[in-house]
C-alpha cells in the first residue's frame, strides 16, 4: 500500500518573500506625492506637475510590483503584485497619452493621475499588512533563562560542590533541595520528594517520586532533599529538546494563501476578456486603422476595472469578525489558520487546563462507615488550613461551601505535593496522598486504590477516617463540542503527559476513543509532525508551555489561557473562556468571514465593470478625477458596510 503524499506548500508569492521594510518607505513617500497632488488641487496646476509626482511614483514606488510580478510569473503564478501593475501602468500610460498625444486615446475622463497615486498607496498599505503578518508568525523564545536552572550541587568525595548546570557529565551525583529546578534529566538514587513536572507534563499535581524514578531538568522538587544522578545534562536534555524545537521552529501560519491572491488572478481573467471584447468589437465597427485612439479603451478597463474595493474585501470581514471574536473570549492571532480547523483531519486535545478546567475540586467525601461527612470535613480541612496549593485549595474552598469550621491547628508539618501532618490540643491529623499515607505506616481500604482519580487520606489520632476524591472537571461544553467536532469527520486523539487513568477517566467522560497517556513534550510534537507528514491537517489544543512544540508543528493552534502563557501571541488563537463552545464557533467564524469575502470581491468586480461603463456611456462629457475616485470610494463604503454584519454572528 502506497504512503500518501505530504501535502505541498502553498506558493508563496515574492511580494511576500520581501521583508516588510522594502514596502514601509515606499507607502510614506506615495503618501507625500499623493498629499502633494491634493494640494495641487487647490491651486492652479498643469497635468505637468500631476504626470511630473506620479512618474516619480511608479518609477520608485510602484516597480516593486513589477519585480515582484515577473518572478511570479516565472513561477506560473498570477496575482496581486501583477494586477497593482497592470492597474498603475494602464492608469499612467492613459493620462499620459491624454498629456502629450494631439489627440488623447478614447475615453470617459481627462486623466487617472489621482486614482493611479490613491491606487498605489492603498496597495501599499496592504502589503505592508500582509507581509507583517507573515513576519509576525516567526517567533521565538524571548525568556529562555526563565525556564533553565542554573547550577547544581555536585558531589564529590562526600562534599558538595556548586557547578554550572552546563558542565554536569552523565554519572555525576547531584543533590537537590527543596524549591530548586533540577539542573538535569535524571534518576534518583536517594531520598524521595514531589516534584513540580507541570513545564514538562501539563499537570498541575505534583508528582510523587522515589529511587529509581526518572526526573527532567527544569522541573521543580517541591518537599524534600534528593540525590539524583545525571543521565542526560542540560545541553541534551529533555526540556532543552523542547526550547531548541521552539527557537528553530517557524508557524505554519506563515504559509497562508491569501484571499486577495485569487481574487486578483481571476479579477485579471476577467478583464483581460472584457477589455479584449470591447476593444474587438470597436475596431471591427470603425476599422484596425483606429487601433491607437480606440487603444484607451483597453487603458481604461485595466486601470478602472480592477476596483480599488477589491483591496479591502478580505480586509473588513477580517477586522470585524475579529472585534466580534474579541468581545466572545477568543484572539485571533492568524485568520489565514481558520480554514485549517474546517480542512482538519484530526484534532488532539491536551487535557489538563484544556477539556479540562486545570483546578482540582472536591468531588466526592467518603468516610468509614461509623464516620459522618461533616467529622471527616473538619479533619482534612483542619489540616490544610495553612497549607498552600492545588489540595489545599479544593478542600477547604469545599469546606467553606458546606459551611465547615475547622479547629484551628497549633502546628503544620508541610510535605508540598504529598500530604500535611497537623496538631491542635492533644489530637494529631495526617491528611495526605496515598504514597505519602503508606510511608507514615497508615493501612488504606482496597477500594481507595482503586480510583483513578487524585486521593487524599484522612487520619486522626491513628485513627483512619476516610478520603476525599479530587477531580479537574471537565470545561463547560465539552461533550457537545466533541460530539459536534464528530459530526464535522474530525478525528479526535487526547494526548497528555498525565497518568493513564486519569487520562482514561476524562475520555470516558467525552467519549473520545483513541488517548495517549505519559506523553512527553518531545512525542507530542512527533506524533503531530508524522501525522503531517503523511498529509493529514492537524489541529492541536492545548494549554501549558509543555505544548509549544506541538502547537508550532500543527497546521493550527488553539491555545487557552491560563494567566501563564508566555508564548500567547505565538499561537493562531487564543481563548480567555472558561467553556469549550468556541471551537465551534470558530468555525462559524470562518464561514461567515469567506462568505463575505467572497461576497465583497463580486460586488466590488461587477460595481467597478458598471462604473466603468457610466462614465463611458452615461456620465458628463470628460468628467474630471472626482468621477472615478468617488466611485471607487463609493463602492469601498458598500463592502464595508457589508462586512459590518459580522460584529453580529448567529
Amino acid at each position: 500500500m502506497t504512503q500518501p503524499k505530504a501535502a505541498r506548500a502553498p506558493f508563496v508569492p515574492a511580494s511576500l518573500q520581501l521583508p516588510s521594510g522594502v514596502f514601509v518607505y515606499r507607502f510614506y513617500l506615495s503618501m507625500v506625492l499623493l498629499g502633494l497632488m491634493l494640494c495641487l488641487l487647490a491651486v492652479r496646476y498643469s497635468e505637468i506637475s500631476f504626470f511630473i509626482l506620479v512618474l516619480i511614483n511608479t518609477l520608485f514606488c510602484a516597480t516593486i510590483f513589477v519585480r515582484s510580478a515577473f518572478k511570479d510569473l516565472s513561477n506560473g503564478h498570477i496575482g496581486f503584485s501583477l494586477l497593482v501593475s497592470v492597474v498603475v501602468y494602464a492608469g499612467f500610460l492613459y493620462s499620459a497619452c491624454h498629456t502629450f498625444l494631439r489627440v488623447p486615446v478614447i475615453g470617459p475622463v481627462a486623466e487617472l493621475y489621482l486614482y493611479v497615486s490613491f491606487f498605489l498607496t492603498m496597495a501599499l498599505w496592504v502589503q505592508i499588512r500582509r507581509t507583517r503578518a507573515r513576519e509576525g508568525a516567526k517567533v521565538y523564545i524571548k525568556k529562555i533563562d526563565d525556564f533553565l536552572p542554573k547550577s547544581g550541587r555536585i558531589l564529590k568525595n562526600g562534599k558538595e560542590q556548586r557547578v554550572f548546570a552546563v558542565e554536569l557529565k552523565p554519572g555525576d551525583e547531584v543533590c537537590v533541595q527543596p524549591g530548586e529546578r533540577l539542573p538535569c534529566d535524571g534518576v534518583i538514587c536517594k531520598g524521595h520528594t514531589s516534584v513540580d513536572e507541570q513545564l514538562m507534563t501539563g499537570s498541575h499535581v505534583p508528582a510523587y517520586k522515589q529511587v529509581g524514578n526518572t526526573v527532567y531538568a527544569g522541573t521543580i522538587n517541591k518537599s524534600s532533599t534528593i540525590y539524583v544522578r545525571v543521565e542526560k545534562p542540560l545541553p541534551v536534555c529533555a526540556l532543552m529538546s523542547v526550547i531548541e524545537a521552539v527557537k528553530n521552529s517557524e508557524l505554519r501560519r506563515s504559509n497562508f494563501s491569501s484571499p486577495l491572491e485569487t481574487y486578483s488572478a481571476i479579477l485579471l481573467v476577467i478583464l483581460v476578456l472584457v477589455a479584449g471584447l470591447k476593444y474587438g468589437l470597436v475596431l471591427s465597427q470603425q476599422g484596425i486603422s483606429s487601433w491607437l485612439y480606440n487603444s484607451g479603451i483597453l487603458l481604461v478597463v485595466f486601470a478602472l476595472g480592477a476596483p480599488l474595493a477589491l483591496l479591502f474585501a478580505d480586509i473588513f470581514p477580517v477586522f470585524f469578525a475579529r472585534c466580534f471574536a474579541r468581545k466572545n473570549g477568543i484572539v485571533i492571532h492568524n485568520e489565514h489558520a481558520l480554514a485549517q480547523l474546517a480542512l482538519a483531519d484530526m484534532v488532539f486535545f491536551d487535557k489538563t487546563g484544556t477539556l479540562t478546567y486545570g483546578k482540582l475540586t472536591v468531588k466526592q467525601v467518603c468516610p468509614v462507615s461509623n464516620l459522618k461527612e461533616r467529622e471527616l470535613l473538619e479533619a482534612a480541612a483542619c489540616a490544610e488550613q495553612q497549607a498552600e496549593g492545588p489540595f489545599a485549595s479544593a478542600i477547604l474552598t469545599y469546606a467553606q461551601a458546606q459551611k465547615i469550621v475547622a479547629p484551628k491547628n497549633d502546628s503544620l508539618e508541610l510535605f508540598p505535593g504529598m500530604g500535611a501532618r497537623v496538631h491542635y490540643g492533644k489530637h494529631t491529623i495526617l491528611a495526605g496522598r496515598i504514597p505519602w499515607m503508606e510511608e507514615q505506616g497508615v493501612t488504606l481500604p482496597k477500594e481507595i486504590y482503586q480510583t483513578p482519580h487524585t486521593v487524599v487520606a484522612v487520619v486522626k489520632d491513628n485513627v483512619y477516617l476516610g478520603y476525599l476524591v479530587l477531580v479537574d472537571n471537565l470545561r463547560t461544553g465539552a461533550r457537545e463540542t466533541i460530539d459536534y467536532l464528530k459530526k464535522k469527520k474530525k478525528e479526535i486523539l487526547l494526548i497528555s503527559g498525565d497518568n493513564e487513568p486519569a487520562v482514561a477517566a476524562v475520555a470516558g467522560e467525552v467519549n473520545i476513543q483513541k488517548y495517549n497517556a505519559n506523553v512527553l513534550p518531545k512525542t507530542k510534537a512527533e506524533i503531530v509532525g508524522n501525522l503531517r507528514a503523511l498529509g493529514k491537517k492537524v489541529v492541536m489544543v492545548g494549554d501549558g508551555f509543555n505544548d509549544i512544540v506541538a502547537l508550532l508543528k500543527a497546521d493550527m493552534s488553539i491555545a487557552y489561557e491560563t494567566g501563564q502563557n508566555v508564548y500567547a501571541n505565538w499561537v493562531d488563537v487564543v481563548i480567555s473562556r472558561s467553556d469549550l463552545y468556541p471551537l465551534t464557533l470558530l468555525l462559524t467564524i470562518n464561514r461567515k468571514i469567506r462568505q463575505t469575502s467572497l461576497t465583497n470581491a463580486v460586488l466590488s468586480v461587477v460595481l467597478g465593470l458598471i462604473w466603468v461603463e457610466f462614465l463611458f456611456y452615461s456620465a458628463p462629457h470628460q468628467p474630471d478625477w472626482r468621477w472615478p475616485v468617488g466611485g471607487s470610494l463609493a463602492i469601498i463604503g458598500i463592502i464595508f458596510l457589508n462586512s459590518m454584519r459580522l460584529l453580529r454572528i448567529k
